[in-house]
């Protein structure tokens, strides 16, 4: 099977964006993903930090005439170390994911059971990792991105007020990262999935940038609205977490109107992404002024069973 693109891996962040950030510049909210987290890799590795021990790479996407046209990568730190798969043609998707096959099997790489992003696009790198390897597919998550133009806050407002997170909050911030995910998917009516908690990143970091804010009740702290660096112009905020204890008083979305509109005032887009299938985000974010941009989804492979054994 031939295809008119060919594929480019990176291993280094700052690189991947001198070839591609024109074109994740040009659509800086559907790329934001990428966008950020490329940007997160590159300033840790120019301030002198590690190298993940998980899988890090980027794939450059170009058609036959050389012209960037998407870029991939898997960055995740927590397994199954999702691929994220921007729209491109579906030659595209099965050639990238050959070529992410071979190269998660030169270096020994956990295999790829997983791929997020544009509908079509990871249909086609689905379906041509199942033709290598087998298996069954099944949808995970849902994501829908949203923008916001102008925010609408809550009146009334509901009690407290929001403030920056600093390193004496590093516990609480630490533990509500940890539990979100997983209380994102309860409410959406599925089981947690595998290594979820890690994908949003170390609380320290983010507090250090100024990312975390907080809603804090009489000294008590209630709710959680983070936010990554702008990227091309865009913050994408998330991860959003209330504590089952303190919902349905209207913190959430006091605090992310709070972080939407200082965002906005900065001269920045703002963006976010929620579970399709969580009614609750859902509602909240449209009622402060967040508008739907586009939808994705996660595929899930699971490996073909193993033939079993005649007993001799």
């Amino acid at each position: 099977m031939t295809s008119a693109h060919s594929i480019e891996f990176f291993d280094d962040p700052a690189a991947a964006l001198d070839v591609a950030g024109d074109l994740l510049a040009a659509e800086p909210v559907v790329s934001s993903i990428v966008a950020s987290a490329t940007h997160q890799a590159a300033r840790s590795y120019a301030a002198g930090g590690p190298r993940p021990d998980h899988p890090m790479w980027w794939a450059v996407v170009r058609d036959a005439d050389g012209v960037v046209v998407a870029v991939s990568m898997r960055t995740m730190p927590g397994a199954p170390h999702t691929v994220w798969v921007p729209a491109m043609p579906d030659d595209a998707a099965r050639l990238l994911a050959r070529a992410a096959m071979d190269r998660t099997a030169q270096a020994g790489d956990p295999p790829l059971t997983s791929a997020n992003g544009s509908i079509p696009a990871v249909r086609a790198f689905t379906e041509e990792t199942l033709r290598a390897t087998g298996g069954t597919v099944g949808e995970g998550r849902p994501d829908r991105l949203w923008e916001a133009t102008r925010i609408a806050r809550p009146d009334p407002a509901p009690s407290g007020s929001g403030r920056l997170a600093t390193l004496d909050d590093l516990d609480l911030v630490t533990e509500w990262f940890a539990v979100f995910h997983a209380e994102a998917d309860a409410q959406a009516g599925r089981l947690p999935e595998e290594g979820e908690p890690q994908r949003i990143g170390g609380a320290r970091g983010r507090i250090e940038e100024g990312s975390v804010w907080l809603w804090d009740v009489d000294g008590e702290v209630v709710h959680l609205t983070a936010a990554r660096p702008p990227s091309f112009g865009v913050v994408r905020i998330g991860p959003v977490y209330t504590p089952a204890e303190h919902r349905g008083h209207g913190y959430a979305s006091a605090l992310v109107a709070e972080v939407a509109q200082r965002v906005l005032d900065d001269g920045n887009r703002v963006c976010l992404y929620t579970d399709r299938d969580n009614p609750v985000s859902n509602r909240v974010y449209a009622g402060i002024g967040f508008e739907p941009v586009l939808d994705q989804v996660n595929l899930v492979v699971s490996p073909a069973a193993a033939p079993a054994t005649r007993a001799s």
